[in-house]
This record gives structure tokens, sequence and C-alpha cells, in this order.
């Protein structure tokens, strides 16, 4: 069946296992080329988010790389579409080492709230941090009282 649906028209051919396998990529320029690319629509992290018109980026943690790699070729939904020309394989390579990383290894800062950024992060403190003085100042006034 795939060798009848690509008999119908041109298309980018499926990435090899070179192409697509993490180990060898630089993590950093991944990481450069991600923010720069990708991050506007998939969080800093490859956590997803939301898009204009009710359309959204899915999250990338536990995406296989071939996946990650055939969704830059081709574009799918909303995504613009990565050829060779945008970025060349060896920075696709780069991309999916740097989303390797960020999923294999534990976050360092501690508790991450889901990757979303700083608004939950800002939320969070805002909520506990508020509901911890309301709740001083009620106990403050108890024993004044």
């Amino acid at each position: 069946m795939a060798a009848y649906v690509a008999s119908l028209g041109p298309g980018p051919a499926i990435p090899s296992d070179a192409q697509v396998n993490p180990e060898g990529g630089d993590v950093a320029r991944g990481g450069e080329l991600f923010r720069v690319n990708c991050a506007m629509c998939h969080n800093f992290a490859g956590s997803g988010g939301a898009l204009t018109r009710g359309k959204y980026a899915p999250s990338l943690k536990g995406v296989a790389p071939r996946d990650i790699y055939e969704a830059m070729l081709t574009g799918p939904q909303s995504m613009p579409v990565f050829n060779d020309t945008n970025i060349n394989p060896e920075n696709k390579k780069n991309i999916i080492a740097f989303l390797n990383e960020i999923n294999n290894n534990p976050n360092e800062g501690g508790m991450n709230l889901g990757n979303l950024g700083p608004v939950s992060e800002g939320m969070f403190i805002w909520i506990f941090g508020l509901g911890i003085m309301v709740a001083f100042a009620v106990w403050l006034g108890s024993k004044a009282a």
C-alpha cells in the first residue's frame, strides 16, 4: 500500500536510520535551532501549546525520532515545511538530539510545572503565596481577638 501511495505523486523519502539517530548530533546547536524555529509553537521544552483558531502544536515528548524528522519534511496541520533548504539533514538530526536530551534527562531545576513557562510558574506563586499570606493574616487575627 505504501508503494501505491508513493506512486501517486512526488514527496519526501522516508528518512534512513542514520538520519534520525540522535547519537552524534550536536545538542547545543539543536537547542539553538529548536528555539529559533520550533519553540514559538511547541514551547521551549517541546511541551506543545495552543495556536490561533483552535489549533494546537502537539507535545514532542515521547515522539519517535523518525516521526519528528518526517514532520519537519512534510509540515503536518499548521506546521510549516522545513525542507532541506531551510534546515539541512544534519541540523534536523541536531534538533532530534536536543529533543532526545531534554526528554531523557531529569529537570535539574526542581518542579517544572509542565514546562509551560513563566505564566504557570507565576500563577503558582501568586495563588499559593497569596493563600499562605491570607492564612497567616487570619491566624494572626484570631490570636489578637
